[in-house]
């Protein structure tokens, strides 16, 4: 399963090990073993858990996988 969230405390990014700004967009990602894995917006867009998608207003992220 995957959650949108935003960074309102410490937290780390397991791609790239930064630490995620106060207000920052995150992505929650839960493996098979229900691990749960936060990946920061540019991880998240390299590794295919978030994607750009264009709406009536432009393009947007979403976090929803592709069906």
């Amino acid at each position: 399963m995957r959650r949108g969230c935003i960074a309102v405390g410490e937290v780390r990014c397991e791609g790239c090990q930064r630490v995620l700004e106060y207000g920052e967009r995150y992505v929650v990602v839960d493996d098979d073993e229900g691990k749960e894995h936060r990946f920061c917006l540019n991880c998240s867009l390299s590794g295919g858990y978030a994607s750009y998608k264009t709406d009536k207003e432009g393009q947007v992220i979403t976090f929803f996988p592709k069906d």
